[in-house]
């Protein structure tokens, strides 16, 4: 099977300037190292996922392979075509879903966004026009589709976006938080398509996603990135089982404050989600541990010195999200 993307050592840095007080865009400047020296190989065929925390890099990186922005050093090849060298010829490989309220043209309506877009394709005009009401019914903006995209919601600009990634047919896709902002229905929509696109269609997919679920069902393999580096590629198997031998440990408790878990010194060795949940009442604390009865032992107790109430525990397998959280640090 043949590397539909190969990137090598690719470095951006990004020059800002640091706050003094309140002033913005003042004082000396520093640099931000988007992507520091990360390398990576997808094959032909496969969806290849990127996880990581916000600012981690993952955009940038879709950003360079799709030539919108050019790197400080290394260099990659898309479809065999080298994007410093062959810049044309690579965009006219790819479909690019990229987030951000900015990636459309809100005074166009969303049927002139896809027109458009196809005409820089040089898609032909019949072709394009079945091609668009296709996408408009398989993200389901038919009755939308003849309004402003400045009267859409977010997430029917989300469900536009990736309607764009795929108006020219581009062997290689890279999506960028393609079910960000979407409900339930319309991001089971979405994975069921990157699917069929992938196995129906053959094409290649580059997967930026923080939906750990989204990854683990839809990904051959997945990169977890961090401050530009790759850290570790495999499988969603295989990154689970390399922690395996450990367990995962969460306790739903109320009636405590983040301070004073945050005072206490829980030990283990390993590191602890703490975060408080969407009902506003109850923490959460969750963590992969080698020995689960006296780490829970030692939660559970913490607790009951606070006066605090387990209203739940659960001990389990790794998860993908358990793997993420083992590697990156926060």
């Amino acid at each position: 099977m043949l590397d539909a993307i190969i990137a090598n050592n690719l470095t951006k840095i990004f020059l800002t300037k640091k706050r003094r007080g309140r002033l913005p865009f003042t004082g000396e400047k520093i640099e931000i190292k988007a992507l520091d020296g990360l390398s990576l190989r997808v094959k032909e065929g496969e969806i290849v996922g990127l996880l990581g925390p916000n600012g981690a890099g993952k955009t940038t990186l879709i950003k360079v392979l799709s030539t919108l922005i050019i790197p400080d050093n290394g260099t990659a090849k898309v479809n065999g075509y080298d994007i410093l060298k062959e810049p044309v010829r690579v965009r006219e490989s790819v479909g690019v879903m990229l987030t951000g309220e900015r990636v459309l043209y809100w005074k166009l309506t969303g049927r002139e966004n896809l027109l458009y877009f196809s005409k820089l394709y040089h898609v032909p005009k019949d072709l394009a026009k079945q091609r668009i009401d296709e996408l408009l019914a398989l993200v389901g903006l038919e009755e939308k589709a003849d309004e402003l995209v400045e009267n859409y919601s977010s997430g029917q600009r989300v469900r536009l976006s990736f309607a764009k990634a795929l108006v020219n047919d581009a062997p290689i896709l890279f999506f960028d938080e393609p079910t960000m902002s979407l409900d339930p229905q319309f991001s089971r929509r979405i994975r069921n398509t990157i699917r069929w696109i992938n196995e129906e269609k053959g094409k290649t997919i580059l997967l930026a996603t923080q939906n750990m679920f989204e990854a683990d069902e839809l990904c051959h393999n997945v990169s977890i990135i961090n401050q530009g580096k790759i850290i570790v590629t495999g499988s969603p198997s295989e990154l689970k089982a390399k922690i395996l031998e450990k367990r995962s440990i969460k306790v739903i408790a109320r009636n405590l404050s983040l301070n004073e878990i945050f005072n206490e010194n829980l030990s283990n060795d390993a590191k602890w989600t703490i975060k408080e949940i969407d009902d506003g009442q109850s923490i959460m604390l969750q963590a992969i541990v080698e020995d689960e009865e006296g780490a829970l032992s030692e939660l559970l107790g913490m607790i009951a010195r606070h006066n605090g109430k387990v209203v739940n525990v659960t001990v389990s397998e790794p998860s993908l999200e358990d793997v993420f959280h083992h590697y990156v640090k926060s």
